[in-house]
């Protein structure tokens, strides 16, 4: 989404996978561009080259999840969860950044693709009460993703599926985007 050089931090409450929570600070444009950000960072990035967990190392961003046209859908964060970037909840993406997401499936367990039934999809809530996902029929997703008007319109508009892959298809999507939120008001 392209926030950048940000003096400062950002604290990050994280749920360990003992169950035990702590408080990380990351840079304060974490998610702002494509970078390594849990590399080092993270306490399961901090054990050492060959004992940190293989998504340390993989590049992610955020981003705005109606201007995705991407094979694998952006997933909310669970790092900053009530944030909100353009009123929609924050997105971060992997595959933005041309990497394998190894985190998800089992870091961010509540995750919406991780729920596999549309209960369990259903029940999870922002703190705010607000829906997090939502179901498609098939499968669960971020609920901007499925309902969001600006979301359903870009999806229309976006670039074809091989041109949104590219750095230059991501940028064409974003400005797709852009100007679909511009001329709607």
């Amino acid at each position: 989404i392209g926030f950048d050089n940000i003096p400062g931090s950002t604290d990050i409450k994280l749920k360990l996978k003992d169950g035990d929570a702590q408080t990380v600070s990351y840079p304060a444009e974490i998610g702002g561009t494509c970078q390594a950000w849990d590399d080092g960072v993270h306490p399961e990035c901090r054990k050492g080259e060959d004992d940190a967990p293989e998504w340390c190392k993989q590049r992610w961003c955020y981003v705005d999840p109606c201007a995705c046209n991407l094979e694998e859908k952006p997933k909310v964060t669970m790092y900053l969860p009530e944030s909100t970037f353009t009123g929609k909840s924050l997105y971060y993406s992997y595959e933005t950044c041309g990497s394998k997401d190894y985190f998800t499936k089992k870091y961010n367990t509540e995750a919406c693709q991780n729920q596999k039934s549309k209960d369990n999809c259903l029940e999870l809530k922002l703190k705010s009460g607000n829906p997090k996902c939502a179901w498609t029929g098939t499968g669960c997703f971020g609920w901007e993703i499925v309902e969001h008007p600006l979301c359903k319109k870009v999806v229309k508009t976006a670039a074809p599926k091989s041109a949104a892959t590219s750095p230059r298809g991501l940028a064409a999507a974003a400005a797709v985007a852009a100007l679909a939120a511009f001329f709607a008001f």
